[in-house]
This record gives structure tokens, sequence and C-alpha cells, in this order.
């Protein structure tokens, strides 16, 4: 009888070390993929933030393009808005004081 409850306890112990080196590889596993998800959600915030950037400038181009069919009326066009950004700034900055 004290025989079979070594057997049984010796039986116990190894399905234990099992279970324990089978939970202490998923630990391993689940910070491995932790670190995997969190590097895969940086990657995808940074893939959106191109994306934006992108489609702005895909607007820029669009509304350059209506301002001028030629590129000569273009850089004019350009240089005339740049100087209403400046006086606009200008008048901001004068409101201020």
């Amino acid at each position: 009888m004290a025989a079979n409850l070594l057997n049984e306890l010796e039986n116990l112990e190894r399905s234990l070390e099992a279970l324990a080196g089978k939970y202490r590889e998923l630990e391993q596993r689940n910070r491995t993929l932790e670190e995997e998800n969190a590097n895969l959600k940086r990657e995808a915030s940074e893939a959106r933030e191109s994306r934006d950037r992108a489609l702005k400038d895909v607007e820029f181009l669009a509304v350059s393009h209506k301002l001028a069919d030629d590129p000569d009326t273009l850089v004019v066009a350009r240089r005339h808005i740049a100087h209403l950004i400046r006086n606009i700034d200008r008048c901001l900055d004068m409101l201020k004081e």
C-alpha cells in the first residue's frame, strides 16, 4: 500500500514538473506575443500616420492643380498665397498686441 502511494506521489510529481515546464513555456510565448503585438500596433500607427500624410499631400496637389493649369502660373499662385498668409500672420500678431 505504501509503495503504491509512493509511486502515485512520484507520478504526480512528474506530472507537476511537466505542467510547470509547460506553464513556463506558455509564459515565455505570451511575453513574446505581447511584444510582437506591441510592435505591430506601433507599426500600424506609423502606417496610418504615413497614409494620412500621403492623403494630405494628394489633397494639396489636387488643390494646387486647380489653382493653375501650367507650372508658371502655379508658382505665381503659390507666391501670392504665401504672401497672403504672411499678411494674415502679421495681422494676427498686431491683434495680439
